[in-house]
């Protein structure tokens, strides 16, 4: 969670924990909501993948990178590819 943790909003609601951001690729207002359990197992060493099964791929993603990769058409135009 390289991403989230230097440049997101974390706040918590007590079961989870929202991340708000923005993709660094697009600008684009990104929200993750985390069970804490999921989280907890995350900072115990778990890999992102199997400590939060309930997150989609691009969700881990964004956390990681700061991209959140369903904006294909936005990943297109940035790498001068036509669609």
């Amino acid at each position: 969670m390289r991403y989230a943790d230097s440049a997101c909003l974390i706040q918590s609601t007590g079961s989870h924990y929202i991340v708000s951001g923005k993709d660094v690729f697009t600008g684009k207002s990104v929200m993750v909501k985390i069970p804490a359990d999921e989280l907890y197992a995350y900072r115990q060493g778990a890999m992102i993948q199997n400590a939060m099964p309930s997150l989609s791929a691009d969700e881990r993603e964004f956390l990681i990178s700061g991209m959140y990769e369903s904006f294909p058409e936005e990943w297109a135009e940035g790498a001068g590819e036509d669609e």
